[in-house]
């Protein structure tokens, strides 16, 4: 078993023991100390345990291993929001040249006081 898959599955208990529920919430700096994990291998530990199906749920106070439903939904809806923003961003690039070569207008007005 890797390092990582040890860390996960760690982390894993960790929030179903300690952080049930989002009143539970652990910050990524709380989890980042505790595991010795910088902010983007915990969020590597977090997409594992989502895909490989555990209820780790995340929102603007932290992680936490879900207690309800509405939690899952609520971190689900947080996602495809992501996914949308995402999305936009790559449909706005599809075309960048036709945006490169089309000309601006900017309009510059100054106003003088003479006095």
């Amino acid at each position: 078993m890797s390092n990582t898959q040890n860390k996960t599955i760690v982390l894993c208990e960790y929030l179903r023991l300690n952080h049930k529920g989002r009143q539970n919430a652990a910050s990524s700096k709380t989890l980042e100390a505790a595991f010795n994990l910088n902010g983007k291998e915990i969020r590597k530990c977090v997409n594992i345990l989502r895909c490989d199906g555990f209820p780790v749920c995340s929102d603007t106070v932290g992680y936490y291993f879900a207690a309800t439903q509405d939690e899952v939904d609520a971190t689900i809806a947080q996602l495809n929001s992501r996914i949308t923003q995402i999305s936009n961003a790559k449909n706005g690039l599809l075309n960048p040249v036709a945006k490169i070569n089309q000309p601006i207008q900017v309009d510059i007005r100054i106003e003088l006081s003479m006095g």
